[in-house]
């Protein structure tokens, strides 16, 4: 197995083994969605619309888009018990809707186009290559088809990372794209930007924190051993104020 498929496992199973956790902690995420479905009420849709949505974890997206007009939902994730907790979680949401739940990759779209609707709230700051990822999901869509999603951008745990420059370490996080990066993905896409805040008691509770939402997987898989991350964590006995940097794109299909 690559390198690039080993990470994938990895941030498969960690999320998998949240599915049951997830709910309790996931209070940023469930704002981001429902902001993410906000913008989504907007979106000129066609009546019967085919939704896609890549990410769906337990579903707080998923509810909102079980209301619109569908004739069919083709709901995804690369966790296959966030996947099966979320179908439990919007069971006869849409009685009238066609819904077809699939483990699946979404930088590897293995489905048939085409869609008038595909989302995602926070699942693309997990994908390697998002610029060739949202060309892909873009050329699933119909004509006038809309692509809409929040992503994690450059800001998010900046605190947490300054942490570690003034120990002189890495921060073995993800490295999320700034807005400028997002537009020039998309000709004409639109970005939007939100910062969101959470007062965590100290290190080890934000760590605690993401691993109960099984986002704790470090980039490249590296981590700290035990010695640096204590000098990390003596920063923020006192707590530890963490900023989520939210970019939500909207871009449509000609």
């Amino acid at each position: 197995m690559s390198q690039h498929a080993d990470i994938k496992a990895a941030v498969a199973a960690a999320f998998s083994a949240a599915a049951d956790t997830y709910d309790d902690g996931a209070e940023v995420q469930r704002e981001v969605a429902e902001r993410l479905a906000l913008r989504i009420a907007r979106l000129p849709l066609p009546p019967r619309a085919r939704i896609l949505e890549i990410g769906c974890g337990t579903g707080f997206l998923t509810r909102a888009l079980a209301r619109i007009d569908a004739r069919e939902l083709v709901i995804t994730d690369i966790a296959p018990a966030m996947l099966a907790r979320c179908r439990i979680n919007v069971r006869d949401a849409a009685p009238e809707t066609a819904v077809e739940f699939l483990v699946m990759d979404g930088e590897d779209p293995r489905v048939e186009g085409p869609f008038d609707l595909i989302c995602a709230s926070l699942a693309f700051q997990w994908f390697a290559d998002l610029p060739a990822s949202l060309a892909r999901l873009a050329g699933l869509l119909a004509p006038g088809g809309h692509l809409a999603f929040a992503t994690l951008a450059a800001d998010s745990f900046c605190e947490w990372r300054a942490a570690h420059s003034a120990a002189g370490l890495y921060a073995a996080m993800h490295n999320y794209p700034p807005r400028a990066a997002l537009s020039n993905m998309l000709p004409e896409i639109a970005i939007s930007e939100d910062r969101l805040h959470r007062r965590y008691a100290d290190g080890i509770a934000f760590l605690d924190h993401l691993k109960q939402i099984g986002a704790h997987m470090p980039e490249d898989n590296r981590r700290l051993g035990p010695g640096a991350l204590r000098s990390v964590l003596r920063g923020f006995a006192g707590g530890i104020d963490v900023t989520y940097h939210v970019a939500y794109g909207t871009w449509s299909r000609r």
